[in-house]
This record gives structure tokens, sequence and C-alpha cells, in this order.
């Protein structure tokens, strides 16, 4: 969860975790997409974009996973619900990411990460 004074750079580092557990739970991607697969000038919009959920998974591939249940139902669950609570005010609305910000981006993607690999070891590993 997001802690309140976090800048829109690390939210949207825990949003794009969100989105991107969400696309690799749902699809036959090896391993959930992450910030280090962008170039520093992709500005957020690209990145989220990349996860979109909307573009990378279809709603029969989300039943698909809600039918079968279990650790991976429950993940994706857990992903989708903590989005409205990364969707607050203060994404950041650049074209690109210093190092400082790209810093805050990353640090947001790994916290947020590591609150599901602490929920759900097995599945990211």
């Amino acid at each position: 969860m997001p802690e309140e004074n976090e800048s829109g750079f690390k939210r949207s580092g825990r949003l794009f975790a969100a989105l991107a557990v969400l696309r690799y739970l749902a699809s036959s991607d090896n391993k959930p997409l992450s910030p280090d697969e962008f170039d520093p000038k992709d500005n957020i919009w690209d990145r989220i974009g990349e996860t979109n959920y909307k573009q990378h998974y279809s709603y029969d591939e989300l039943v698909r996973l809600r039918g079968k249940g279990g650790t991976a139902w429950e993940a994706a669950k857990e992903a989708f619900q903590s989005i409205p609570d990364l969707l607050q005010p203060g994404l950041p609305q650049t074209n690109t990411f210093n190092a400082r910000e790209l810093a805050q981006h990353k640090a947001g993607y790994d916290a947020q990460m590591a609150e599901y690999r602490k929920k759900f070891p097995r599945l990211f590993d």
C-alpha cells in the first residue's frame, strides 16, 4: 500500500507493478514486466500502457484465471484491488524521467512487488 507522503513517481512504480502482475498472471509471460526493460526516456504513460490489461489480456483470460482459482487468482485479485489506492492525484505528467524520478519509480515498483512476493512467494520464483 502506498504511504500518504509517497511521490507520484513512487506511486507510478507501484501502479506499474500492479498492472505487470495482472498481465503476468493472465498471460503466458514467464515473469512480470520490469521498469528495467524500458528506456529512461519512456514516460510513465508509455510504461503503464505497456502493462495495460486492455491491451495484453482479455476478459476471457481473466475469467479463465478466476476459474482456476487458487493462489494465482488470489494474487490477481489482490493486484486488481490495489489499483484504486494507486490512482491518487499526483501521478507524474512528465515526458521523461530524470535519474531521481526514475529511482523513485523503480523504488515504488520494488516495494509493490515485495508485497506481492511476500504474500504469494511461489508465483514469482
